[in-house]
């Protein structure tokens, strides 16, 4: 029995150093990995941002900083339907879902230490919907017909109709605070310093901003949510090159690039591959495509109208002239089928793009890659059909005619993008092979974007957009959009607007899909562009850094959760 009882004591004794062990080893474990904080983060970018005023910025540069310093009500997540809260903690609908009520947090405060409140949101609202301030997410607020704010964190939306963006629509845009900007009219407010000193509720608190230097952000001490940030501060540090912010990278004298080219992101592959290197390298889907567009109508007839259609009709669309070469569909699809884009997407972008055949990029929960219409290359196809169309070599120049019209056309693209002037001259020497003469046009973006699209001075052009998170296509190709300066091809169908309008007032995602399926369709067929890559955003970051997060949505979607282990932390992160 004693024996027994000393057995006893002793597996006793065993058992709880053991789980003394294990407890100690967690909590070590924890300790390693629990978030700390101090250090920072230095990014390197090209170019000064135009402005921090959310209400004004139009860069996704802009865009990206300004996501530090303000919040909107709630972010949305990575499945780009859902939302988690921001400003505010909580939401639902009315009844009769024509309202959504937002519950405010209460101990959320500006930057300046004003507290935040219902009337915030209530300003920012008339603001984002005010035409003086051409705020350019206006169109997120179509539907809502009023705001109110019954008390001090509570603000009720309500909208003229149901559909299944509410939320989405409800939540675009960053807050900006009344108590700074209320006594201003909108031209003083596009006028005023607000947008070089900005004063939000963000986790980072703007600190100065040396033009064509840097941009330096500080640590929120009093951000709402405990213990975040853990960065003390986040520098964008504006570099004159690729080339510099490559050997700066390698250099650890910044810590990230997060729209590296194609071509950079290869060579720092190689580096990683052959030698142990210190940055992380990723690739996320991106948020930009290239394509070309066609002008449907002669770019003479389009001035005429313009200018004599004050009130831009569109029943005055049908005194528009059909473009000498690109009115007709099967002449489209002939281009499309002689450009090779598997060529231009290696060469081009080293591989680090996809290519897409319609209006709706991959990101889109609403994306449908088997909806599409496929144009595959085939050059001699493209050859068939032009013949069929009339044009023939009759001279033996190696351009084809028809009648005294030489099938010759002018392609413009943006000087200073390097990878849309190489696929321009690719383009150009594929369709020299079927008789095509293409010219060249490199012009400066502003003279692009600012007068030969908007008034349709052109044939062709290539050029790319930026894609945002909503499933949205009317600046592109809705009629009621046909005189504004995106819409610039001239594309025109009562069925494409019936189609938009219905997929947008569905109810569910899941009941618009069979819209934006025949809008897939539709436009791949029809070609009022040649779609042809969607890239890949290549970013590199220091490895040191934990808690990173890239997706669809960027790549410094939640720095305030970065952290750095205290022994992996250079000099700099100390101070």
């Amino acid at each position: 029995m004693k024996k027994n009882l000393k057995i006893s004591l002793l597996l006793l004794l065993i058992i709880t150093l053991v789980s003394s062990c294990h407890r100690k080893q967690i909590l070590e474990k924890e300790k390693k990995t629990a978030p700390q904080q101090g250090g920072s983060v230095i990014i390197g970018i090209r170019t000064d941002p135009e402005t921090l005023n959310p209400l004004l910025a139009v860069s996704q540069l802009s865009y990206d900083i300004i996501s530090l310093i303000f919040n909107k009500l709630a972010d949305i997540n990575e499945d780009l339907r859902t939302f988690h809260p921001r400003l505010a903690k909580s939401w639902e609908f009315s009844k009769d879902s024509l309202s959504i009520i937002f519950h405010l947090h209460t101990n959320v405060f500006w930057h300046d230490s004003v507290r935040f409140t219902s009337k915030d949101v209530i300003f920012t609202h008339k603001l984002q919907t005010n035409p003086e301030i051409g705020w350019n997410g206006i169109t997120y607020k179509t539907y809502i017909a009023s705001v109110e704010a019954p008390d001090d964190s509570t603000v009720i939306y309500h909208f003229r109709k149901r559909y299944n963006t509410m939320l989405m629509d409800a939540v675009e845009g960053y807050i900006v605070p009344e108590h700074l900007l209320k006594d201003m009219t909108p031209s003083e407010i596009r006028n005023s310093k607000f947008g070089e000193n900005p004063v939000g509720t963000g986790p980072f608190v703007f600190k100065r901003w040396d033009f064509q230097q840097s941009i330096t952000l500080v640590r929120n001490q009093n951000y709402y949510e405990e213990n975040k940030p853990y960065l003390d501060k986040v520098i964008f540090k504006i570099l004159p090159d690729e080339r510099t912010i490559f050997n700066e990278l390698r250099n650890r004298e910044i810590d990230m690039a997060y729209y590296l080219s194609q071509g950079y992101y290869v060579m720092l592959e190689k580096l990683s591959i052959n030698k142990r290197s210190h940055i992380k390298l990723r690739r996320i889907l991106g948020r930009r495509y290239d394509f070309i567009g066609w002008n449907l109508y002669e770019p003479d007839s389009y001035i005429t109208v313009f200018n004599e259609n004050n009130k831009k009709d569109i029943k005055k669309i049908g005194d528009l002239e059909p473009h000498r070469l690109f009115s007709s569909q099967r002449v489209r699809a002939a281009l499309t089928m002689a450009i090779n884009r598997e060529e231009i997407r290696k060469v081009v972008l080293k591989g680090l793009a996809r290519a897409i055949d319609g209006p709706i990029p991959p990101i889109w929960p609403v994306y449908n890659d088997t909806a599409v219409y496929k144009w595959e290359y085939n050059p001699e196809k493209a050859k068939e059909i032009l013949k069929e169309e009339g044009w023939i070599d009759e001279d033996g120049d190696n351009v084809l005619e028809k009648g005294d019209l030489e099938f010759s056309f002018e392609i413009y693209t943006n000087a200073g993008n390097t990878n849309r002037e190489q696929a321009v001259t690719i383009i150009q020497d594929q369709l020299s092979r079927i008789g095509v003469k293409v010219i060249p046009k490199i012009v400066e973006p502003a003279y692009l974007f600012g007068y030969i699209l908007p008034t349709r001075q052109y044939d062709a052009a290539l050029i790319g957009w930026g894609v945002g998170l909503k499933v949205y296509l009317t600046p592109l190709f809705h009629s009621k959009t046909f005189f504004f300066p995106f819409h610039f091809t001239g594309y025109f169908s009562k069925e494409y607007d019936y189609l938009e309008d219905m997929a947008l007032s569905a109810m569910s995602y899941e009941e618009s899909q069979k819209y934006w399926n025949k809008i897939s369709r539709k436009l791949s067929y029809e070609l009022p562009y040649t779609w042809l890559y969607y890239e890949y955003q290549c970013i590199a970051i220091d490895k040191r850094y934990k808690n990173t997060k890239f997706d669809v949505r960027g790549a410094i979607i939640n720095i305030e959760d970065w952290w750095i282990p205290v022994g992996e932390r250079l000099k700099r992160d100390r101070f």
